[in-house]
């Protein structure tokens, strides 16, 4: 339930257009997607989670995606798929759309998205820092989750 809280608040921070993401995300909490789940999860599960924002037509998200699905397996962390056009992958049928909101919280803009894009969230407060941007190896994942859990001026970005 936290997870979905995580999101209903996001949007409830952006006045805007928050009745219509609202809305999507109170229909992805009634029919949410299977998230993986590992046997023994690395993390807290409960305080972070993975924003995932794609385009079902970006080939280095088609790529990607599975990497990211190997890591979520790892890490025991769930996925938040957000789509900028709405279509999701064989990975993430079932996206999110990424709205201008949606967006602006994590390129603060909304025009010069680049994709795939994974942030690492704090569940609790909303905050979060980039792990990927592009198509990257699982190797360099982990090595930027073990930095934002241990290097401290990146760690306080998740506080």
């Amino acid at each position: 339930m936290k997870k979905y809280t995580f999101l209903v608040s996001l949007l409830l921070a952006a006045p805007v257009h928050a009745n219509s993401v609202t809305d999507a995300l109170l229909k992805a909490q009634q029919n949410p997607t299977p998230l993986i789940e590992a046997a023994k999860p690395q993390t807290n599960t409960q305080e972070y989670g993975l924003a995932f924002i794609f385009s079902s037509t970006c080939p280095y998200c088609h790529q990607f995606a599975p990497t990211l699905e190997q890591f979520a397996q790892q890490t025991g962390l769930p996925v938040y798929a957000f789509s900028v056009d709405g279509r999701g992958l064989p990975q993430y049928p079932h996206p999110l759309t990424a709205t201008n909101d949606i967006l602006m919280t994590f390129y603060q803009t909304s025009s010069n998205a680049t994709y795939p894009a994974l942030f690492l969230v704090n569940l609790n407060n909303r905050k979060h820092v980039p792990l990927a941007i592009g198509n990257v190896p699982l190797t360099a994942l982990n090595t930027t989750y073990q930095a934002s859990l241990t290097y401290p001026h990146i760690k306080s970005r998740l506080q």
